[in-house]
């Protein structure tokens, strides 16, 4: 089984920390599920998840990327890697580049 979430951009930039949330709950429910991958239109984000035979420990966190350049980009998404943030999916929301990162808790 396969489950797909739209999500307005409205919402992520009105509060992105909930929109994260929201997403990690999805993988913990009852029926278990686990993150396949995303993709964007022009006002909103589609996030895709099938079910899987056990309980996702990792959360989603969506964060805006600092850097515009691609050198500043490639670093900050090596950085934010090295910290445990994995990531799942890019997409612009305006002029600004966005991230879905896949966080595995300890």
């Amino acid at each position: 089984m396969t489950k797909t979430v739209r999500i307005a951009f409205d919402e992520i930039l009105i509060d992105p920390e909930a929109v994260g949330e929201m997403l990690t709950g999805c993988q913990q429910r009852h029926r278990k599920m686990k993150l396949v991958g995303a993709c964007a239109s022009d006002e909103v984000l589609f996030v895709l998840f099938e079910e899987v035979p056990f309980r996702s420990e990792s959360r989603l966190v969506l964060a805006p990327l600092r850097a515009v350049d691609p050198d500043g980009i490639g670093a900050e998404i090596l950085d934010r890697y090295e910290h445990g943030y994995a990531l799942r999916s890019s997409f612009r929301i305006r002029k600004q580049i966005w991230a879905l990162f896949e966080v595995t808790e300890d």
